[in-house]
């Protein structure tokens, strides 16, 4: 109880600083004044709270979906896709042309935008973006460094980016070129379908060389373009983000954006506890529920002889929970071990007892159904069959289990459902296989430095999409991206897992710009990871947000994406939120 209270009066004290901080002392915390035009109000606190640690904010470093959402309000890219169509608009880019053959692609840039004012620049302003800080940025993310895990998106796409990194960051990339302060221009190893996707992600987010002054604490710190800028970043405790009163958008009335006066982030990690926040009116946005609790959230609501001042969005989400397995230990490195125990498992009871009926059982592909234009009906996966997981185990030469080591599964902290589906599986897999399985649990960092090191045999792991394509699913597994010596981290395909018919699907389909064959293509490579058991796929998960009635203009689509530049708060508490 003293925990609770404590928490709750940092948060509240911390809202109170930063109103009497903010440019409109007179605009209370619920709500603003009226804008000139349009029904907007600016002013205001937007409070909301992440449930899962974070590892790194820098752009290049940035695995955690959590993180992904928060700097969405500090950073850009060249492109961004709209979270309401999931359809990709230009960015920071004004425009762009593609040559004829598909391979080059020349941007031009807005004029007139400028990274957030910082003590890093000269006289602490921030200086305008130029196409040399693009090309900056792109280099960078062809480099060799610790705080470089997501290179794997552009190192065979971009020209000449495959021959830098192996340089240790030497020999320029070819590909990369400053035609003048506003244009550059980007040539492809080949013409790619998915470039543009990946200019929305956060590896491709555009930020001043200046940043790296910072050099370790570039980690923690955030310098953008975006309509929120930092102000107090203390990593899992509490981020406080102000208005970019420089931000270069408008809204259709010409009121600029973003109308909110500062988003305040608070990391509790419980659940219930930040369900209770968001109940006692400390939080305007809870984006993680406890399944258990969202059927008597709906029906308070329903029995309330007044408004219930919040409202429950559900929507199905690009987000699918699984299991993996280290491939390259002898355990595992066998095919029949790995489909036993996928055969093992009841996703269905996991899906109706722990998840409530939120989420859709993984009884077909890794990607997820909601993808758009993939027919994930056509991926034949996984169902419910003790008895061919039994024979499995057997002709694996572990017969009704005898001889099969104690196997521990591996969870990160932080979240009671995976807790809650771990207890299960390990129960399913002692009935149905006769084997010992312990769990453990440990912090979230630790957790995925050890897996990404190859140091952990079976773990619980998720991916939530980056952006709408199944390639950001099926590249977890392209087997380029493990490296040759096993000492060395692998980021995104943690497994390790290699097969040559998977590689050559995969890669035919980056190549493909007609959508119905590249779609094709990847259901083959998706039936492949099922074939050989890659992974443990558990559920496709639901998005259940909890938003108060009075945040207008918030707009929840199936990647999750959170985007405030124009949600504004209202006096009155008819509900406007807007679901895919």
């Amino acid at each position: 109880m003293k925990i609770k209270i404590a928490i709750k009066c940092s948060i509240l004290f911390l809202g109170i600083i930063l109103i009497a901080c903010s440019g409109n002392k007179d605009k209370g915390d619920e709500q603003g004044s009226v804008s000139q035009k349009g029904d907007a109000r600016y002013g205001g606190l937007f409070k909301m709270n992440i449930t899962e640690e974070i590892r790194s904010i820098y752009p290049h470093n940035m695995v955690d979906a959590s993180a992904f959402n928060l700097m969405n309000q500090v950073y850009e890219g060249l492109m961004r896709i709209n979270p309401a169509t999931n359809e990709m608009e230009t960015a920071l880019a004004e425009k762009y042309e593609v040559s004829s053959d598909g391979k080059s692609y020349t941007f031009t840039l807005r004029k007139g935008v400028f990274f957030h004012d910082d003590v890093i620049f000269n006289e602490g302003v921030g200086r305008e973006v130029k196409a040399a800080d693009v090309v900056y940025c792109f280099t960078k993310l062809c480099e060799p460094s610790d705080r470089n895990q997501l290179y794997a998106f552009v190192i065979d796409l971009i020209s000449g980016a495959r021959r830098h990194y192996e340089s240790g960051g030497k020999t320029g990339v070819a590909g990369l070129r400053v035609i003048d302060d506003y244009t550059l221009e980007i040539e492809l190893e080949y013409p790619s379908p998915t470039f543009l996707s990946i200019l929305t992600h956060p590896c491709a987010w555009i930020f001043p060389k200046e940043l790296d002054k910072y050099d370790s604490d570039a980690n923690t710190w955030c310098i953008g373009t975006g309509p929120f800028k930092a102000r107090i970043i203390k990593a899992n405790d509490v981020v406080i983000l102000e208005r970019n009163k420089k931000y270069w958008i408008d809204d259709e009335f010409g009121n600029q954006l973003p109308y909110i006066d500062a988003v305040r982030c608070n990391f509790v990690t419980d659940e219930d506890a930040q369900l209770d926040l968001f109940m006692d009116g400390n939080l305007d946005l809870a984006m993680k529920l406890p399944f258990e609790k969202v059927a008597s959230l709906k029906e308070d609501a329903k029995k309330s002889a007044k408004d219930a001042g919040y409202s429950i969005v559900t929507i199905p989400g690009l987000r699918v929970e699984y299991y993996g397995f280290q491939h390259r230990s002898d355990l595992f490195g066998d095919k029949r071990i790995r489909q036993a125990m996928n055969y093992a498992v009841d996703r269905s009871f996991l899906v109706d007892s722990i998840l409530k009926g939120y989420g859709t059982a993984a009884n077909r592909g890794f990607v997820p159904p909601a993808m758009p234009h993939y027919n994930a009906d056509a991926v034949e996966g996984f169902v419910y069959n003790p008895g061919r997981a039994q024979q499995l185990m057997g002709d694996a030469g572990f017969p009704k289990g005898d001889g099969f080591p104690v196997l521990t599964l591996q969870l990160n902290d932080g979240s009671n459902t995976s807790i809650e589906v771990a207890e299960a599986v390990q129960k399913m897999l002692t009935k149905n296989l006769n084997i010992t399985v312990e769990l453990s649990v440990l912090p979230r960092d630790m957790h995925y430095d050890q897996i990404e090191k190859g140091n952990v045999l079976f773990w619980r792991d998720g991916w939530i999409a980056d952006y709408p394509d199944p390639e950001n699913f099926l590249k977890l597994f392209h087997g380029k991206l493990v490296p040759d010596d096993s000492v060395k981290a692998s980021y995104l395909n943690t497994v390790r897992f290699k097969n040559t018919n998977f590689d050559n699907y995969f890669e035919a389909s980056l190549r493909n710009s007609d959508m119905d064959q590249r779609m094709n293509t990847y259901q083959r490579a998706d039936q492949i990871l099922i074939e050989q058991a890659a992974v443990l796929p558990l559920y496709y998960e639901k998005w259940v947000w909890l938003v108060k009635d009075n945040i207008k203009n918030l707009e929840v689509g199936s990647m999750g994406v959170l985007d405030l530049r124009k949600v504004y708060k209202a006096t009155s508490t008819s509900g406007d939120v807007a679901a895919e």
